[in-house]
């Protein structure tokens, strides 16, 4: 070790320690801090400045080491707290707007992250190929359901999406949907003499668009339209369904309230969540998400409920294991992207997600759910079983 970090640490162990037996001063927590900063001692830092704050030695300075010390730490929430407090003094700190458009973006809090961007160094936005109005992700998802139904075939899901980027503060997703269940081969000879033929083959074509604006670094409004082409039993329908809601994120937390409405299948529906998300560690290595909804649709009133638990179990994979509870009959799902509307009703619900970032740009997905259905023409409760992949390139 060199004779200057020597020095260096000695000086900095004796600071603190006399600091901690008396009131800290300005001097020195700025000369501690900067000295903690410099050498990169990130837990030390954060020690110290917290317990200068608390004998009230607040200064930008001192929140924005603060900041990139819970930054690099993993903390992302812990930063956020203090870029905010410097956001709150001096709105056009670009470097601050700049790591809070990345705490943001590795809480998955896009529409936020955007509105950071907004404000930091157009150099510095260019050599990371970011600008206002752009692509910022593509993705494909694609599946099939094995059931134990003899009157129904395996089906196939496939969805293809795309987002963009409208302004700093406007985010637009789109997905195109196909949902096929053909009559199998084999079957063919045993449902037509069952007389269940056209009751056993189904397809969908949707239709997906959302726009997420940013009131603010906290606020986003929502509003969703989804369009569905279903035949049911040779019969053609047309259904179009909306989404109003509003999100607010918080330091550990964000809550969403949001309303789905519309006719589904020529029948008028309403579906009303709340939904809580909740991550403790200032990151996405743990955390829970809790929904209620409440589902309005002619005479039926049911409730539902949805809890997911991920946590993170490698450096770049992530688990999440999913229950859902209620039935979900023309049930709404995830910003009204999943519809279960199928001809036979889902009555329970259980699934595990792996997520895997493959680099910066790439993230691959599996999916595995099980789910008892209630086959709707005959009087047969079934276990169906989906394996569903899925790509997401991040421009």
């Amino acid at each position: 070790m060199g004779i200057r970090k020597c020095i260096l640490i000695l000086f900095i162990t004796a600071t603190t320690r006399y600091a901690g037996a008396q009131a800290v001063t300005y001097l020195q927590a700025d000369s501690v801090s900067n000295s903690l900063f410099a050498s990169g001692q990130w837990k030390e830092l954060i020690k110290m400045g917290n317990r200068a704050i608390k004998d009230s030695i607040d200064f930008l300075a001192l929140r924005q080491r603060l900041g990139y010390a819970y930054l690099l730490t993993g903390n992302y929430s812990a930063a956020l707290v203090q870029y905010d407090h410097v956001l709150k003094n001096d709105p056009d700190d670009k470097a601050t707007r700049y790591y809070a458009y990345l705490c943001e973006t590795y809480l998955n809090n896009v529409p936020a992250a955007s509105l950071n961007g907004g404000y930091c160094d157009t150099a510095l936005l260019r050599s990371e190929h970011i600008s206002s109005f752009q692509i910022t992700d593509a993705g494909l998802e694609s599946g099939l359901k094995f059931n134990a139904d003899p009157y129904r075939g395996t089906g196939s899901y496939n969805r293809v999406s795309l987002g963009w980027r409208l302004l700093w503060r406007l985010r637009f997703d789109q997905s195109l949907v196909y949902f096929g269940r053909p009559v199998s081969k084999e079957d063919f000879d045993q449902l037509r003499k069952a007389d269940t033929l056209t009751n056993s083959a189904d397809n969908e074509f949707e239709y997906y668009g959302k726009l997420s604006y940013s009131v603010s670094q906290r606020l986003t409004l929502l509003g969703v339209f989804h369009y569905l082409g279903t035949t049911y039993f040779n019969t053609d329908y047309y259904s179009n369904l909306g989404l109003l809601g509003v999100k607010y994120s918080a330091n550990y937390f964000n809550v969403q309230a949001d309303v789905n409405f519309g006719k589904l299948i020529g029948y008028p529906l309403t579906q009303y969540n709340a939904t809580f998300m909740f991550y403790p560690l200032g990151n996405l290595n743990f955390y829970t998400i809790s929904r209620l909804s409440y589902l309005n649709q002619n005479t039926n009133h049911l409730a539902v409920f949805n809890q997911s638990i991920g946590f993170k179990i490698f450096s770049n994979t992530w688990m999440e294991t999913l229950g859902t509870f209620g039935k979900l009959d023309n049930y709404i799902d995830t910003d009204g992207l999943y519809i279960y509307n199928s001809i036979d009703v889902t009555t329970f619900k259980i699934g595990e997600t792996a997520f895997y970032e493959l680099g910066k740009h790439a993230q691959l997905q599996l999916n595995y759910t099980f789910e008892r259905k209630q086959d709707s023409q005959n009087d047969l409760s079934y276990n169906q079983a989906s394996v569903t992949a899925g790509f997401i390139w991040k421009f």
